[in-house]
């Protein structure tokens, strides 16, 4: 005879709620990596817009950091895809992780008030 037991029941679902957890704060510390990265591009892209045509040697010198960083996104975007390769059709992985990116982006201090507001507002 099959006997169900609260503990029987109980066990497997804390393994469970335990794993998302790990999930979870493993899917929020890659988003927060690349929206460091993200961060990071609107701090050169806000250097290269402020700089004097003149200043050749720092256009060139943030233009090369541009395109060193561009190819980091690269890589942390192509990590992320292996990674998570089982999950990426899934719409709600897609959803909490496109809402733990705008949590990570709001730590950016070179986002625009446009831009918090709007990350902001589109969290869930």
């Amino acid at each position: 005879m099959c006997r169900i037991t609260v503990k029987s029941i109980i066990f497997p679902v804390l393994l469970l709620i335990c794993f998302s957890c790990s999930r979870s704060k493993e899917l929020e510390k890659d988003a927060s990596v690349i929206a460091n990265a993200m961060c990071r591009s609107i701090e050169i892209m806000n250097k290269l817009k402020a700089a004097s045509s003149e200043d050749t040697m720092s256009i060139n010198n943030l233009q090369t950091s541009y395109h060193d960083l561009q190819k980091e996104m690269e890589n942390l975007y192509s990590d992320f895809r292996k990674k998570y390769e089982k999950r990426m059709n899934d719409p709600q992985f897609n959803k909490d992780f496109s809402n733990e990116l705008r949590k990570a982006i709001l730590n950016c201090p070179f986002l625009s008030k446009e831009d918090r507001e709007k990350y902001a507002k589109e969290i869930n």
